[in-house]
């Protein structure tokens, strides 16, 4: 699971998730990029003439890509938010995280998974992916991973 940056918050019901972004008060539409698909969510500022990353990462589940929606709201206390809203594809499930672990900059993202696995003496043939996490694990294991 990803940990979210500061500023960042969700919540879910049963069809859908909330996700809020802090953003400075002076920040206008025209500074946002909101990029929503099935499976990915990304928000940039412009800061200085450059887009600057605030919240990037693959979901931890699909949502449906036609339904998700955004805006930028005031609060009370002056501040600015980014609300996002996203329609789980699967409604009823539960999700544990907003965003998957990411393995940028790792030795997965680079090699790859299954050499990874063979490079550790081991064979990708009995494994299978997890579907809450997205890990590899030995079919003879996943009852203990899950």
């Amino acid at each position: 699971m990803a940990e979210l940056p500061p500023g960042v918050s969700w919540t879910q019901d049963e069809d859908s998730l909330e996700v809020t972004v802090s953003v400075p008060a002076a920040a206008a539409r025209a500074d946002l990029q909101v990029k929503t698909t099935a499976n990915s969510l990304s928000v940039q500022i412009r800061v200085d003439n450059m887009w600057r990353p605030i919240v990037m990462g693959n979901l931890r589940h699909d949502v449906e890509r036609e339904s998700c929606c955004w805006a930028l709201e005031k609060q009370r206390t002056g501040d600015q938010v980014v609300v996002i809203q996203l329609e789980k594809k699967a409604p009823g499930q539960s999700w544990d995280a907003l965003l998957r672990a990411s393995t940028a900059g790792s030795i997965l993202e680079e090699q790859g998974r299954d050499q990874v696995i063979v490079d550790a003496g081991a064979s990708a043939a009995g494994s299978i992916v997890c579907g809450r996490c997205g890990a590899l694990v030995k079919s003879s294991r996943m009852e203990a991973h899950a």
